[in-house]
Protein backbone atom coordinates (compact mmCIF):
# COMPACT_ATOMS: atom_id res chain seq x y z
CA UNK A 1 0.00 0.00 0.00
CA UNK A 2 1.51 3.47 -0.66
CA UNK A 3 2.01 6.05 1.72
CA UNK A 4 0.07 8.76 2.21
CA UNK A 5 0.94 12.80 3.14
CA UNK A 6 -0.62 15.96 2.72
CA UNK A 7 0.27 18.18 -0.35
CA UNK A 8 0.75 21.47 1.56
CA UNK A 9 1.72 25.13 0.19
CA UNK A 10 3.65 23.52 -2.96
CA UNK A 11 0.43 23.45 -4.98
CA UNK A 12 -0.06 26.88 -6.81
CA UNK A 13 -3.40 28.26 -7.56
CA UNK A 14 -6.09 26.43 -5.39
CA UNK A 15 -7.43 28.03 -2.40
CA UNK A 16 -9.55 25.72 -0.13
CA UNK A 17 -11.63 27.50 2.66
CA UNK A 18 -12.05 25.58 5.71
CA UNK A 19 -15.29 25.92 6.93
CA UNK A 20 -18.42 23.63 9.15
CA UNK A 21 -21.98 24.44 9.60
CA UNK A 22 -25.26 22.19 8.80
CA UNK A 23 -27.95 23.15 6.99
CA UNK A 24 -30.77 25.42 8.81
CA UNK A 25 -33.17 22.81 10.31
CA UNK A 26 -36.68 24.02 12.08
CA UNK A 27 -36.48 27.17 13.19
CA UNK A 28 -36.17 28.12 17.10
CA UNK A 29 -38.49 30.17 18.54
CA UNK A 30 -37.15 33.63 19.07
CA UNK A 31 -39.77 35.06 21.62
CA UNK A 32 -38.22 32.22 23.83
CA UNK A 33 -34.51 32.35 22.99
CA UNK A 34 -33.40 35.53 20.74
CA UNK A 35 -30.11 33.46 19.74
CA UNK A 36 -27.87 36.33 20.21
CA UNK A 37 -24.56 35.46 21.30
CA UNK A 38 -23.15 36.27 24.94
CA UNK A 39 -20.05 37.82 23.94
CA UNK A 40 -19.06 38.18 20.33
CA UNK A 41 -15.65 40.38 19.10
CA UNK A 42 -15.39 41.36 14.61
CA UNK A 43 -12.74 43.03 13.62
CA UNK A 44 -10.53 43.33 10.66
CA UNK A 45 -7.80 40.59 10.00
CA UNK A 46 -4.12 42.07 10.81
CA UNK A 47 -2.35 39.17 9.87
CA UNK A 48 -1.37 38.03 6.50
CA UNK A 49 -3.13 35.28 4.31
CA UNK A 50 -1.98 32.58 4.83
CA UNK A 51 -1.85 31.26 7.94
CA UNK A 52 -5.02 33.21 8.47
CA UNK A 53 -6.77 32.37 5.42
CA UNK A 54 -10.74 31.52 5.66
CA UNK A 55 -10.98 29.58 8.99
CA UNK A 56 -14.62 29.35 9.92
CA UNK A 57 -15.70 26.70 12.74
CA UNK A 58 -18.07 26.12 15.72
CA UNK A 59 -15.84 25.39 18.92
CA UNK A 60 -15.54 22.27 20.69
CA UNK A 61 -18.80 21.79 22.26
CA UNK A 62 -20.90 23.45 20.23
CA UNK A 63 -20.54 27.25 22.24
CA UNK A 64 -19.46 29.71 19.68
CA UNK A 65 -17.57 29.95 16.33
CA UNK A 66 -14.49 30.94 15.78
CA UNK A 67 -12.93 33.02 12.78
CA UNK A 68 -9.53 33.83 11.15
CA UNK A 69 -8.98 35.78 7.78
CA UNK A 70 -12.68 35.49 6.42
CA UNK A 71 -14.77 37.37 3.97
CA UNK A 72 -17.76 38.46 5.03
CA UNK A 73 -19.50 36.65 1.56
CA UNK A 74 -17.88 33.34 3.05
CA UNK A 75 -20.00 34.28 6.42
CA UNK A 76 -22.90 34.66 4.74
CA UNK A 77 -22.23 31.07 3.20
CA UNK A 78 -22.23 29.95 6.63
CA UNK A 79 -24.74 31.69 8.38
CA UNK A 80 -27.27 31.07 5.85
CA UNK A 81 -26.44 27.64 4.18
CA UNK A 82 -26.34 28.95 0.60
CA UNK A 83 -23.11 28.17 -2.13
CA UNK A 84 -21.26 31.50 -3.08
CA UNK A 85 -22.51 30.90 -6.43
CA UNK A 86 -25.66 31.53 -5.08
CA UNK A 87 -24.87 34.85 -3.55
CA UNK A 88 -25.78 37.91 -5.15
CA UNK A 89 -25.98 41.91 -5.25
CA UNK A 90 -22.61 41.48 -3.03
CA UNK A 91 -20.44 44.27 -2.94
CA UNK A 92 -16.79 43.81 -4.24
CA UNK A 93 -15.02 44.47 -1.02
CA UNK A 94 -17.23 41.48 0.60
CA UNK A 95 -14.91 39.33 -1.48
CA UNK A 96 -11.52 41.81 -0.06
CA UNK A 97 -11.44 42.22 3.62
CA UNK A 98 -10.85 39.27 5.92
CA UNK A 99 -12.40 39.30 9.51
CA UNK A 100 -11.81 37.79 12.77
CA UNK A 101 -14.57 36.71 14.56
CA UNK A 102 -14.48 35.11 18.30
CA UNK A 103 -18.14 34.41 19.59
CA UNK A 104 -19.78 33.15 22.81
CA UNK A 105 -23.09 31.21 23.78
CA UNK A 106 -24.13 31.55 27.14
CA UNK A 107 -24.12 27.39 26.55
CA UNK A 108 -24.31 24.73 24.38
CA UNK A 109 -25.97 24.95 21.20
CA UNK A 110 -26.96 23.09 18.30
CA UNK A 111 -25.55 23.93 14.84
CA UNK A 112 -29.00 25.25 13.84
CA UNK A 113 -29.26 27.77 16.42
CA UNK A 114 -25.09 28.72 15.93
CA UNK A 115 -26.09 29.90 12.64
CA UNK A 116 -28.52 31.69 13.63
CA UNK A 117 -26.94 33.64 15.92
CA UNK A 118 -23.98 33.89 13.62
CA UNK A 119 -26.52 35.76 10.99
CA UNK A 120 -27.82 37.91 13.55
CA UNK A 121 -23.91 38.98 14.36
CA UNK A 122 -23.59 39.46 10.82
CA UNK A 123 -27.02 41.56 10.52
CA UNK A 124 -25.84 43.56 13.90
CA UNK A 125 -22.44 44.47 13.03
CA UNK A 126 -22.71 44.63 9.04
CA UNK A 127 -26.36 46.26 8.77
CA UNK A 128 -26.76 42.93 6.93
CA UNK A 129 -30.30 42.59 5.07
CA UNK A 130 -30.86 39.77 2.77
CA UNK A 131 -33.77 38.05 0.31
CA UNK A 132 -34.37 34.64 -0.62
CA UNK A 133 -35.31 33.67 -3.81
CA UNK A 134 -36.45 29.36 -4.74
CA UNK A 135 -35.73 28.41 -8.39
CA UNK A 136 -36.02 25.02 -9.73
CA UNK A 137 -33.12 23.89 -11.38
CA UNK A 138 -31.01 21.05 -12.54
CA UNK A 139 -29.02 19.23 -9.24
CA UNK A 140 -27.12 16.15 -8.12
CA UNK A 141 -29.47 13.89 -5.41
CA UNK A 142 -27.20 11.91 -3.01
CA UNK A 143 -28.54 8.63 -2.53
CA UNK A 144 -27.39 5.50 -1.30
CA UNK A 145 -25.74 3.54 -3.44
CA UNK A 146 -27.09 -0.32 -4.61
CA UNK A 147 -23.93 -1.77 -2.63
CA UNK A 148 -25.48 0.20 0.60
CA UNK A 149 -23.23 2.73 3.15
CA UNK A 150 -19.71 1.64 3.70
CA UNK A 151 -19.10 4.39 6.08
CA UNK A 152 -20.07 3.79 10.11
CA UNK A 153 -21.93 6.82 12.50
CA UNK A 154 -20.25 8.58 14.77
CA UNK A 155 -20.87 8.84 18.40
CA UNK A 156 -24.08 10.58 18.74
CA UNK A 157 -22.96 12.29 21.72
CA UNK A 158 -20.15 13.97 20.63
CA UNK A 159 -20.90 17.62 20.22
CA UNK A 160 -17.46 18.29 18.26
CA UNK A 161 -18.13 19.23 14.88
CA UNK A 162 -14.80 20.00 12.87
CA UNK A 163 -14.97 21.07 9.40
CA UNK A 164 -14.81 18.98 6.24
CA UNK A 165 -11.24 19.94 4.91
CA UNK A 166 -10.90 19.38 1.01
CA UNK A 167 -7.28 19.23 0.20
CA UNK A 168 -4.99 16.88 -1.08
CA UNK A 169 -2.97 13.57 -0.46
CA UNK A 170 -0.02 12.53 -2.45
CA UNK A 171 1.97 9.37 -3.10
CA UNK A 172 5.30 8.55 -2.80
CA UNK A 173 5.81 8.92 -6.56
CA UNK A 174 4.94 12.65 -6.34
CA UNK A 175 1.26 11.97 -7.76
CA UNK A 176 -1.84 13.36 -6.01
CA UNK A 177 -5.48 12.89 -5.55
CA UNK A 178 -7.84 15.72 -4.05
CA UNK A 179 -9.42 14.77 -0.67
CA UNK A 180 -12.31 15.40 1.41
CA UNK A 181 -12.00 14.28 5.06
CA UNK A 182 -14.48 15.62 8.18
CA UNK A 183 -15.55 13.68 10.99
CA UNK A 184 -19.07 14.01 12.08
CA UNK A 185 -20.68 15.33 9.55
CA UNK A 186 -24.50 15.02 8.78
CA UNK A 187 -25.23 14.30 5.06
CA UNK A 188 -26.74 16.89 4.53
CA UNK A 189 -23.54 18.98 5.25
CA UNK A 190 -21.44 16.84 2.72
CA UNK A 191 -24.31 17.28 -0.06
CA UNK A 192 -23.87 20.95 0.68
CA UNK A 193 -19.94 20.63 0.74
CA UNK A 194 -20.51 18.76 -2.56
CA UNK A 195 -21.76 21.57 -4.01
CA UNK A 196 -19.20 23.92 -3.03
CA UNK A 197 -16.90 21.78 -5.24
CA UNK A 198 -18.86 21.44 -7.93
CA UNK A 199 -20.96 23.56 -10.91
CA UNK A 200 -24.29 22.13 -9.90
CA UNK A 201 -26.57 21.70 -6.52
CA UNK A 202 -25.84 18.70 -4.55
CA UNK A 203 -29.05 17.95 -2.52
CA UNK A 204 -29.07 15.15 0.17
CA UNK A 205 -31.74 12.12 -0.31
CA UNK A 206 -30.34 9.64 1.33
CA UNK A 207 -32.85 9.81 4.13
CA UNK A 208 -29.85 9.31 6.78
CA UNK A 209 -30.17 10.87 9.78
CA UNK A 210 -26.86 10.50 12.08
CA UNK A 211 -23.32 11.63 11.67
CA UNK A 212 -20.46 10.10 9.93
CA UNK A 213 -16.80 10.19 9.54
CA UNK A 214 -16.55 11.42 5.85
CA UNK A 215 -13.08 10.21 3.87
CA UNK A 216 -12.86 10.77 0.47
CA UNK A 217 -10.40 10.85 -2.80
CA UNK A 218 -11.08 11.64 -6.21
CA UNK A 219 -10.05 13.16 -9.06
CA UNK A 220 -11.27 16.83 -9.30
CA UNK A 221 -13.09 17.97 -12.85
CA UNK A 222 -11.59 21.70 -12.66
CA UNK A 223 -7.92 23.10 -11.64
CA UNK A 224 -5.38 20.93 -11.83
CA UNK A 225 -2.50 20.98 -9.20
CA UNK A 226 0.68 22.54 -9.44
CA UNK A 227 4.20 22.46 -7.30
CA UNK A 228 5.53 25.44 -6.42
CA UNK A 229 7.43 25.59 -9.81
CA UNK A 230 4.08 26.03 -11.69
CA UNK A 231 4.59 22.41 -12.99
CA UNK A 232 1.80 19.96 -13.24
CA UNK A 233 1.29 17.45 -10.90
CA UNK A 234 0.16 13.87 -12.07
CA UNK A 235 -2.71 12.19 -10.94
CA UNK A 236 -2.97 8.78 -8.42
CA UNK A 237 -3.32 5.49 -10.77
CA UNK A 238 -6.00 5.34 -8.06
CA UNK A 239 -7.59 8.65 -8.44
CA UNK A 240 -10.72 8.35 -10.30
CA UNK A 241 -13.63 11.24 -10.65
CA UNK A 242 -15.76 11.90 -7.73
CA UNK A 243 -18.73 9.79 -9.35
CA UNK A 244 -16.49 6.34 -9.27
CA UNK A 245 -15.20 7.55 -6.02
CA UNK A 246 -18.05 7.74 -4.25
CA UNK A 247 -20.07 4.60 -4.40
CA UNK A 248 -16.68 2.29 -4.21
CA UNK A 249 -15.43 4.24 -0.82
CA UNK A 250 -18.54 5.55 1.00
CA UNK A 251 -21.78 3.79 -0.39
CA UNK A 252 -22.90 6.52 -1.69
CA UNK A 253 -23.90 8.04 -5.33
CA UNK A 254 -25.01 11.31 -7.09
CA UNK A 255 -27.89 11.13 -9.07
CA UNK A 256 -29.54 13.55 -11.97
CA UNK A 257 -32.42 15.18 -11.23
CA UNK A 258 -34.72 18.20 -10.38
CA UNK A 259 -35.13 20.20 -7.49
CA UNK A 260 -35.62 23.73 -5.24
CA UNK A 261 -32.44 25.95 -5.23
CA UNK A 262 -32.00 28.66 -2.61
CA UNK A 263 -30.54 31.81 -4.01
CA UNK A 264 -29.60 34.62 -1.45
CA UNK A 265 -30.03 38.50 -2.70
CA UNK A 266 -28.05 40.89 -0.34
CA UNK A 267 -30.45 44.31 0.06
CA UNK A 268 -28.18 46.45 1.84
CA UNK A 269 -24.68 45.78 3.76
CA UNK A 270 -22.07 48.35 5.51
CA UNK A 271 -18.25 48.24 5.96
CA UNK A 272 -17.67 47.58 9.35
CA UNK A 273 -14.93 50.29 9.48
CA UNK A 274 -16.61 53.88 8.81
CA UNK A 275 -19.82 51.90 7.83
CA UNK A 276 -20.02 52.96 4.12
CA UNK A 277 -23.11 51.98 2.73
CA UNK A 278 -23.09 49.98 -0.82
Amino acid sequence: MKQKTTVKSALVGLTYVVITFGLRGQPVNAASDPLQFEVASVKETTATCPPACGLIRSTPGAAGYHVEGATLRSLITVAYGVTDRQISGAGAWMEKERFDIEAKADHSRTIDELHAMLAHLLEDRFQLEVRRESRQESVWNLTVAGGGLKISPHDPGDRNYPPIVFGWISDNDGSVCASARGPNETMEYFAFSLSRNMNTTVIDRTGLPGRYDVSLKYMPDAAHPRNAEGTPLSYSSDCSDIFAALPKQLGLKLVKGKGPVEYLVVQHVEQLAGARRR
